[in-house]
Parts: structure tokens; sequence; C-alpha cells
């Protein structure tokens, strides 16, 4: 089989489609079937990266007050549900806003040795109504050793 040469002449000329088969409309058809999907992946990783970071604020939270609890004996325990409430409200992300944080999303126990600090909070999702799901129950605890 011989070689295909292209001159000069060739290169600016559209390719002319197969007879019968008519592509011009393909790659929009593709976009608007792939675009809706990749859509709700986006919005579901923000919502998923929302959960996260509130995660860590609320372990956070329950560290310090754990720490604090260890660390002053004469703090009650209204003090250190203060404290905790000012650290998840301060946490300075604005992605994850949880005003809504009270005492009352805190618990704290003293043992004879040790300081346990739980925090509950419902995160509301912006996209969970499309899977159903509007919150997410966080929970973390932090134990330390009285000092």
């Amino acid at each position: 089989m011989g070689k295909l040469i292209r001159t000069k002449r060739d290169y600016g000329k559209k390719r002319q489609a197969m007879p019968g088969r008519n592509e011009e409309g393909q790659s929009v058809v593709e976009m608007a079937i792939t675009f809706p999907i990749l859509l709700l992946l986006l919005v579901a990783i923000v919502d998923f990266a929302r959960v996260i970071d509130a995660a860590i604020v609320l372990t956070n939270a329950a560290r310090e007050g754990a720490r604090y609890g260890s660390r002053d004996p004469s703090l009650s325990q209204s003090d250190i549900q203060q404290l905790v409430v000012g650290d998840v409200l301060g946490s300075g992300t604005n992605i994850t806003n949880m005003a809504d944080f009270a005492t009352s999303n805190v618990t704290v126990q003293f043992d004879s040795s040790d300081v346990t600090v739980t925090v509950s909070y419902d995160f509301d999702l912006w996209f969970g109504g499309i899977a159903r799901l509007n919150t997410v129950h966080l929970e973390r605890e932090a134990v330390m050793p009285k000092f």
C-alpha cells in the first residue's frame, strides 16, 4: 500500500465525515450527559470536605477542654463547657458554620484520675437533600489525665 502524501493545499480543508454518519452534535450530547454527573460529584466532595472540617474542629475543641480541665482543677464543668463552645465558635473556618453550637452539645465528666470531654453536634449539609441525608451526627471525645 502506498504512502499518503499531503500537500500544502490539503491542510486547510475540513475533513469530510463518512457518508451516512452525522457527528456534529456528538460532543454536545456527551457534555449534556456527563456534566450533571460531574456537578453532582463536585457537590458531594464539597459537602464531604465540610463534614471533615467540622469533625476536626470538634476534635480540637474536645481536646482543648479536656486539657484545660486536667491542668486546672479549679475549673468547673460549666467553665470547661464555655471554653469548648468558645473554641468551636472561634475556629475561624467560614465554610463550616456552627453558629448554633451551645453548651448543651458538650458533656464534661470528672473522674478521680481523668477528665473526659464529649462533644456532639448534628451538622447540616448544604446539598444533603440530594441523597436524603440532611444532617450528619458528629461525636468526639477526649480523655486527659489529671495533673
